[in-house]
């Protein structure tokens, strides 16, 4: 769905938005709010020149399924995760994925590794050309169909048509 980021309407969305976020940060202190409506002011002034003309804003569905999809796969990495800092041998087994990107360069490339990032036991270290490369705790149980899934969920939400695997 494309809109204008530039309306007024667009524009004041995104101020109260960010303001809120602000003011559930600070527990809603009247003493934060001069601050916050600076802070909600400049981010939204600023996302002007960051979010250009026509900017394709994600479909609710698909982005409701990359959430859940995130909180259950944060869910279950931190359970993972802290069963091996309890046990008593830590079993570890660190690797270095390679996985091969059907998502095209840019915001969603950055969005996938980000999102990986952020759930337990793994990080994203970056992209060369279409290999991301992830650590993660256990090469004996690195699913390379997990981040297949949440590529895939990122492609939907930003829609973005990806190409068949090959091969």
């Amino acid at each position: 769905m494309q809109r204008n980021t530039q309306n007024p309407a667009t524009l004041a969305t995104r101020f109260v938005l960010l303001f809120g976020i602000w003011l559930v940060i600070t527990g809603f202190a009247a003493s934060a709010w001069p601050v916050g409506a600076i802070a909600a002011a400049t981010g939204t002034v600023l996302s002007r020149s960051l979010l250009p003309r026509g900017h394709a804003w994600p479909a609710p569905g698909p982005l409701l399924r990359l959430l859940a999809g995130f909180l259950w796969g944060s869910i279950r990495g931190g359970f993972d995760v802290a069963s091996r800092a309890f046990h008593p041998r830590a079993p570890l087994r660190p690797a270095w994925l390679e996985y091969r990107l059907r998502l095209p360069e840019g915001p969603a490339r950055v969005s996938l590794g980000n999102l990986l990032s952020l759930m337990p036991g793994t990080l994203c270290a970056g992209c060369k050309r279409e290999l991301l490369y992830v650590h993660c705790l256990d090469r004996e149980h690195a699913d390379l169909t997990a981040i297949a899934t949440e590529e895939a969920r990122i492609a939907a939400t930003l829609g973005i048509q990806l190409e068949p695997r090959h091969g």
